[in-house]
């Protein structure tokens, strides 16, 4: 059911906006940043008293994993239009890309535990 008129596909009807000093927004910045969370997310998440886990290294790894999971889907695209027929390469290339990643990933758990 479309509870906004204005936007119908939104789920969430009340838009808020506050002021904040150089301080709060500061530390809200710096807090939020940590996080992959964007800017609503983040609020949401705060107000109502959720658990925000912050992982150090764990945006880049998200960057690292999309840019990866780009590559494969422009890959399987060239395949699937019969552009190329060899993946040799490019399999080898993303295969050493997600063993970085996993690697890295484990580095980040064994921060975490």
């Amino acid at each position: 059911m479309n509870i906004n008129p204005k936007h119908p596909g939104r789920k969430r009807k009340h838009h808020i906006s506050c002021y904040l000093n150089d301080k709060e927004y500061i530390a809200f910045r710096d807090n939020r940043s940590k996080t992959y969370y964007s800017q609503s997310e983040y609020i949401r998440k705060c107000v109502l008293d959720k658990k925000i886990t912050v992982i150090p290294g764990i945006r880049d790894l998200i960057v690292d994993l999309k840019r990866i999971g780009n590559n494969l889907n422009q890959l399987t695209h060239r395949v699937n239009s019969g552009e190329i027929t060899v993946l040799g390469d490019n399999l080898k290339e993303i295969r050493d890309d997600l063993t970085v990643v996993w690697g890295s990933l484990s580095k980040v758990i064994k921060k975490v535990k």
